[in-house]
């Protein structure tokens, strides 16, 4: 392996950590509301229990939809990856 094919497989991996970065903030920012809400209701002795419930499955379907999105975006990144550090452009980076 070249100085320079290590270089850009190097800025490839930073590329993807970046992202993945992005990604897990995206995910936790977008969960967060879901889980606080959760977190106070759980602790609310006043909650009554279907209230609760109803609660939880928000806090799931939330959690569930934002790994989907994870999920995909690890994959894009994955992909950005290979295309960087095989493509002829990769020397551009």
């Amino acid at each position: 392996m070249t100085t320079s094919e290590a270089d850009t497989e190097a800025t490839a991996f930073l590329v993807v950590a970046q992202n993945l970065r992005e990604a897990l903030r995206e995910r936790d920012e977008f969960v967060r509301v879901y889980r606080e809400r959760y977190d106070r209701s759980r602790d609310d002795m006043r909650m009554p229990a279907a209230k609760l419930v109803k609660v939880a499955e928000e806090l799931v379907r939330a959690a569930n939809k934002a790994d989907h999105v994870y999920e995909e975006r690890v994959g894009d990144s994955l992909e950005e990856y290979r295309r960087l550090t095989t493509s002829e452009d990769a020397s551009r980076y």
